[in-house]
């Protein structure tokens, strides 16, 4: 795709827009059924598009937000 990790995200955004609002949908008709197929795995879509979103940032000087974040654990004694 684009070389700047914040165009690229831009992109992959609209993609997954196009996809879901039905833009890039194909239409498949059986006598009075319409079916909307689209080819895309959507969760990897997401992925690529947190991934380009995680390299803007840091191409910006920001710090990326973080998806996991460490369990908290609490002692109690009885």
């Amino acid at each position: 795709m684009a070389e700047d990790p914040c165009v690229e995200a831009a992109q992959l955004k609209a993609i997954r827009r196009d996809l879901i609002t039905g833009e890039k949908a194909a239409t498949v008709r059986f006598g009075e059924d319409e079916v909307r197929l689209t080819k895309a795995d959507l969760p990897r879509l997401d992925g690529l598009i947190a991934e380009a979103e995680k390299l803007c940032a840091i191409a910006e000087g920001k710090t990326p937000k973080r998806k996991r974040y460490a369990m908290g654990v609490r002692f109690r004694p009885h």
